[in-house]
């Protein structure tokens, strides 16, 4: 994975990022309505993070630190649309209380 970044450089990995945000708010839009509005909340603080990452010049420290937060958010997501509805709606009320 190090030579590929080495190779194509960072905006080769950011549009992977794209393409994975990408696929899974096409997943997210076929869900019920409310583990959509979840998921879809999560899925536009990460693309705040991913518009960082395609529109502004950053260190390279900066970068890493929000690619990596990046991916993190996208597994948590990911996580999200594999599970059950029921599990989602426990989590999401008792992080409202």
């Amino acid at each position: 994975m190090d030579l590929m970044r080495l190779i194509f450089g960072w905006n080769w990995r950011i549009r992977k990022l794209r393409k994975k945000w990408d696929r899974k708010r096409e997943k997210a839009l076929k869900k019920d309505e409310s583990v959509r509005l979840m998921i879809l909340e999560k899925l536009d603080s990460a693309e705040n993070n991913l518009r960082i990452l395609e529109e502004q010049r950053l260190s390279r420290v900066d970068r890493a630190r929000l690619s990596k937060t990046l991916e993190i958010d996208l597994e948590e997501i990911g996580a999200m649309l594999k599970s059950k509805p029921e599990e989602l709606k426990n989590i999401y009320q008792s992080l409202k209380k």
